[in-house]
């Protein structure tokens, strides 16, 4: 009886594991036929770092090894059969300067593919000469790219808001484009002739205070000067606001219900200065911390504050209801400019 069991035990292991694949060749080397993206299962020439594709040949039960550009991926025979194996591209694999080649092994040699490889590593803002507000993408292979769209919102809120974007250039590790008008915060996804899309990081603010217009659930007010808030030049978008100050004064921004400190990490702004050596204090709770800024003269700066840098001691409030933007520039002037926008928080 008992080796009756152990006989039995041997054969369902063998039906278990050992699947029988008729069209299986061990003595044949691997095919490609098609790669797809697998969440969608989309055919594609290009794959963006991290995702998963499906691979479509023959041959594929004996593989010993995938390659993307020289860079072994890791994969789970046991997930596919002799015409489909499962594979995620390596974070770490080389995307530009590269012959763009998907390499398959198995026991009986081996097969090459035409597969180049996408990914975005980050993005900077920037302007036009006409004050354009401009997004460059890092990364690359974006050789061809197709278009480049922002995304906001989801489907199941029911919020969901995607605006493609005129692409200014395009090169191997950089694409420029210009952000759609209305955009505040979204997503930025690039795609591909060769099927392939990658997303970006959250791009603009958790919270805006100002960008073309003040958030309603804001007041502004001031001393010592005079401020406009729908100055057209220079203007990142449409407006920005004109701050005319005495030296030493202000201008004060107020929200109408105090915000958590703890609800942000980041406080972001541009400010256009207008004298060399300009100098602005960025103030929290009328001047209970603050720090110093210097807008280049000339052009737009942009200023990203990690909140702890204004209580580098400790100390922090609960919630912040005030933020001033005081001339400091300490020059003898008896008049000083700068202008404000894109300011809020992350």
């Amino acid at each position: 009886m008992f080796l009756m069991l152990v006989v039995f035990s041997l054969a369902s292991c063998e039906s278990e594991f050992d699947v029988d694949r008729p069209n299986a060749n061990a003595d044949a080397p691997p095919v490609i036929n098609s790669v797809s993206e697998a969440r969608e299962d989309v055919l594609v020439t290009q794959g963006v770092l991290e995702n998963t594709y499906i691979i479509r040949g023959a041959n594929l039960s004996t593989l010993t090894a995938i390659y993307f550009n020289g860079t072994r991926a890791g994969f789970n025979p046991a997930l596919g059969t002799d015409e489909l194996v499962f594979v995620t591209i390596p974070k770490e694999a080389p995307f530009v300067g590269q012959d763009n080649v998907l390499r398959l092994e198995n026991t009986a040699g081996s097969v090459e593919h035409d597969f180049s490889l996408l990914t975005i590593t980050d993005f900077s803002e920037g302007t036009t000469e006409d004050g354009v507000k401009t997004v460059t993408l890092y990364g690359g292979d974006f050789t061809e790219t197709s278009s480049v769209t922002f995304v906001s919102g989801t489907e199941e809120d029911g919020n969901l808001v995607e605006r493609e974007a005129e692409i200014l250039s395009v090169s191997e590790t950089e694409v420029t484009v210009a952000v759609p008008s209305g955009i505040e915060q979204a997503f930025i996804f690039l795609e591909t002739s060769r099927g392939a899309v990658a997303q970006s990081d959250s791009y603009g603010f958790s919270y805006s205070i100002f960008i073309d217009e003040l958030n309603p659930a804001w007041t502004m007010s001031q001393w010592g000067g005079t401020f406009d808030v729908q100055n057209t030049e220079p203007a990142l978008g449409e407006y920005s606001i004109k701050s005319t100050r005495d030296a030493w004064s202000g201008l004060t921004f107020l929200p109408t219900t105090p915000i958590s400190w703890n609800a942000y990490n980041t406080l972001t702004v541009s400010i256009y200065g207008t004298v060399a050596d300009q100098k602005v204090n960025i103030a929290i709770n009328d001047f209970a911390g603050v720090v110093l800024v210097s807008p280049v003269q000339g052009q737009w700066t942009k200023f990203v504050i990690p909140l702890s840098n204004f209580f580098p001691n400790g100390g922090a409030p609960a919630v912040i209801n005030r933020i001033d933007f005081q001339e400091a520039s300490n020059t003898g002037n008896a008049q000083y400019i700068f202008y404000v926008d894109d300011f809020g928080f992350l």
